[in-house]
């Protein structure tokens, strides 16, 4: 039994390992996290999904269609897909339709270094919701505990 635990142990110490690393890695590569927090994309980007975003993508090179990620005025991030892109006479900024796939509205915005964040890249439906439990302060704790439990077992040497 005490075996099996250990073994069982070693695999969820590898495998936080590796997910750990690969979050590290792609922030590096200049992919963000942002958790997807309200229906206004779905049926395609689903509340509580975790929504990667390549922050390497620059003003200029987005196309309609594109689905973004930018500060709103109140200071929140939003995913809303981009509709249309109207002249602009400032060089530094982009003025653009945004549009949430569910919504019927569309809304102009004006995009610019400042509140532009970056592309959606790829997104992992649920994860979200898991991942903004684990890091609540109540999340973070349990991991804690979870842990000083684990280093304080006498494992010995099966």
């Amino acid at each position: 039994m005490r075996k099996t635990i250990k073994n069982l142990v070693a695999i969820v110490t590898v495998v936080t390992a590796f997910f750990g690393l690969s979050v590290l890695f792609l922030i590096f590569l200049g992919y963000r996290p942002f958790i997807i927090t309200t229906q206004s994309m779905e049926p395609m980007f689903m509340q509580g999904s975790l929504c990667w975003v390549d922050t390497r993508v620059t003003l200029d090179s987005l196309e309609i269609g594109d689905a973004i990620v930018y500060r709103s005025p109140a200071n929140s991030l939003v995913l809303h897909r981009l509709v249309g892109i109207q002249e602009s006479d400032n060089h530094s900024s982009l003025s653009v339709v945004m549009q949430g796939d569910a919504n019927e509205l569309t809304q102009n915005v004006e995009l610019s270094h400042i509140n532009y964040v970056g592309r959606e890249a790829f997104t992992i439906p649920r994860l979200g919701t898991a991942v903004d439990k684990l890091i609540s302060s109540q999340g973070i704790w349990f991991v804690v505990a979870f842990l000083l439990i684990l280093s304080c077992i006498p494992w010995g040497n099966d």
